[in-house]
């Protein structure tokens, strides 16, 4: 399989240009234009921007990723108990692909990397989870393809097991 045509990394207003960036969801693209370096600088979360490799600097698409907390009884019933009452998350807040960007397999790739980070990231926090609140059905069919689960409470869910064991599988691939 080829290398992602993708570069993703930390949102950059200096870097990653916006200006055509538009994905046709229209909070989805208030957030990227107007409203990206505020919640950076509120600490509420973290954007990771793509570029095409043959489009540098134009925004292709872009994630965020913040701390978050559910209910255990949010979760299915087959989930193991938590002793807290509140299991430790991460969010995938938004997720979003520019139109011009579209079908090239931006949206796996923006998802494989935002796994790839939370994984990393539980050697220095402790999550349990990997959850999203996803706007419309293909992108829930895009999250499941990754192992995501419909919780109890409506958002998809995706155990940090899980998600460790498919780092793990296509590192060694």
């Amino acid at each position: 399989m080829p290398a992602s045509p993708f570069d993703i990394s930390s949102f950059d207003k200096n870097k990653h240009g916006r200006t055509h960036f538009d994905c046709g969801v229209q909070s989805l693209n208030h957030f990227i234009h107007r409203q990206v370096s505020q919640d950076a600088r509120r600490n509420l979360n973290r954007c990771y921007a793509a570029t095409h490799i043959d489009h540098p600097g134009r925004l292709a698409g872009y994630y965020t990723l913040s701390s978050h907390s559910i209910e255990p009884d949010d979760l299915p019933h087959d989930q193991p108990d938590s002793p807290y009452p509140s299991i430790p998350a991460a969010l995938i807040g938004r997720l979003a692909a520019c139109q011009a960007f579209q079908g090239q397999g931006l949206g796996k790739a923006l998802v494989a990397d935002a796994i790839k980070r939370l994984v990393k990231l539980r050697e220095s926090l402790g999550v349990s989870l990997i959850i999203v609140d996803p706007l419309g059905e293909d992108v829930v069919a895009l999250y499941e393809r990754f192992g995501f689960e419909e919780a109890d409470a409506g958002f998809l869910y995706l155990p940090m097991k899980t998600a460790v064991a498919a780092v793990v599988k296509s590192a060694g691939r």
